[in-house]
């Protein structure tokens, strides 16, 4: 396994636990994590990525509770806002939120007319998020619905990223049920009120999580071990860093430009995989034409602010609309759902910045720090005076699942079928989220378990 963030760290524990023993993860970094670690600063507990996860989820709990790891519910998670017109909008969970003033009271019509509108022929050329819920709410509420759910989980541009990559959930919907409300609202009712899913958060930050899932391992994560090259020798997969390790199965749990450098010339150059960071051309929309680079991540910068007294709202955090002209993307109320990330009696907000579309100020922290506290003032219309400001970086940016990128991962997974014994994974590929990485996990450990006991 090359790669020791959640992937990997998932996969290797899938593995583990379907009965494949001869397991080894290896990566750059000393510590299990990737770019899931937990930032602490004068008593600020900052998650640079993601902070929580929605359970009970039938993949992520049992690994959870495999690996020993505690979780609590965060608080109040179910209240969102919405900064939009330069006000604060509440949301509350269920149908009501489409009553919310976010849009006209005619495009709020038109979305309550949504179950009416029938299911899209089965086929037609894919869609993207945007082109979507135009079709089932109406412009007005469809362009803000997507733009949202674009910023709440890529930071990206909802006209660009494909709706049944990027949200698979609504072509289930509109396939399974015909109408989004009709089939939320059945989902809704099947589940009672103690096993709907709700936000988590893991006792310790992300960083324990990450080492829980690496001790459970025993010994199998092998830190400080930079990855050179991937090859095939003689019938078997060779990865190259400080020493050679051979096995009969190699999973490349990076992205999938990482994946394609480690393979190298002699196995291909891993093209398709390469393709990832690459321009191509797709219809979109069947009227126009969109670049897609599919897998292409976005760069954003997280900033942590925080300081004494408690201004921030209850709730979960905010997203800021598509018309407000801020460099500021959303804000997660860090210390108001998770009250330990701050000290006693000060606050904590989870700041992002940039996205697709989106720009990133100019200059050093401390600039930055000064522009991201401005405009999150004006939103909260609280005058915030952070004792603590934290910039990082970030990341290598969030994965774009664009128009195309279906397509793409059908490429890619032929062109693996054809290289028996690798394997990839990661939030390049099937899904950005925590729970998406454990379905992965789950998918990849069945079919290499079957392999090698076959």
């Amino acid at each position: 396994m090359v790669g020791g963030g959640l992937a990997g760290l998932f996969t290797a524990s899938e593995l583990v636990a379907a009965g494949v023993d001869d397991v080894v993860v290896v990566d750059a970094a000393e510590h299990p994590g990737g770019i899931t670690r937990t930032i602490v600063e004068d008593g600020y507990s900052l998650e640079p990525a993601a902070g929580s996860f929605s359970l009970p989820h039938p993949v992520l709990s049992p690994i959870l509770e495999r690996c020993d790891i505690d979780v609590v519910p965060a608080r109040g998670a179910s209240v969102r806002h919405v900064f939009v017109d330069g006000r604060l909008v509440p949301l509350r969970p269920g149908p009501s939120a489409l009553l919310a003033p976010l849009v006209s009271l005619g495009a709020k019509a038109s979305a309550l007319a949504e179950p009416v509108r029938g299911r899209r022929a089965a086929d037609a050329s894919e869609e993207s998020l945007a082109a979507f819920l135009r079709r089932r709410f109406g412009a007005g509420a469809g362009n803000m619905i997507a733009w949202l759910m674009a910023s709440g989980v890529y930071a990206g541009d909802p006209e660009r990223l494909s709706a049944v990559s990027a949200f698979p959930l609504l072509e289930a919907l509109e396939r399974e049920h015909g109408s989004l409300i009709l089939g939320g609202l059945r989902a809704r009712r099947a589940r009672s009120a103690q096993t709907r899913p709700g936000p988590h958060i893991p006792v310790g930050g992300m960083t324990a999580l990450a080492e829980s899932l690496a001790r459970s391992l025993d010994g199998r994560f092998r830190g400080g071990f930079a990855v050179d090259a991937v090859s095939r020798v003689g019938g078997r997969w060779e990865v190259s860093g400080p020493d050679t390790i051979t096995a009969d199965v190699v999973v490349l749990a990076v992205r999938p430009e990482t994946a394609s450098e480690l393979l190298g010339e002699d196995f291909g150059g891993g093209a398709v995989l390469a393709r990832s960071a690459r321009e191509h051309t797709v219809a979109q929309d069947d009227t126009r034409c969109s670049r897609a680079r599919h897998g292409r991540p976005e760069p954003v910068l997280v900033v942590g602010l925080g300081g004494r007294g408690a201004p921030l709202p209850e709730g979960f955090g905010l997203l800021v609309g598509p018309d407000e002209g801020l460099a500021t993307r959303g804000v997660l109320f860090e210390s108001s759902y998770a009250p330990w990330r701050a000290p006693e009696g000060s606050w904590l907000a989870k700041v992002i910045v940039g996205g697709a579309g989106g720009r990133v100020p100019d200059g050093d922290d401390e600039s930055v720090v000064s522009v991201v506290e401005e405009e999150v003032s004006r939103i909260l219309s609280s005058e915030l005076e952070p004792e603590v400001g934290i910039v990082v970086r970030h990341l290598d940016g969030i994965p774009q699942y664009e128009v195309g990128h279906r397509a793409w991962l059908g490429e890619v997974d032929a062109w693996l079928r054809a290289r028996p014994g690798v394997y990839v994974t990661g939030w390049g590929y099937r899904g950005v989220g925590v729970a998406s990485l454990a379905m992965d996990a789950a998918r990849l450990a069945r079919e290499i378990s079957v392999t090698s006991t076959g």
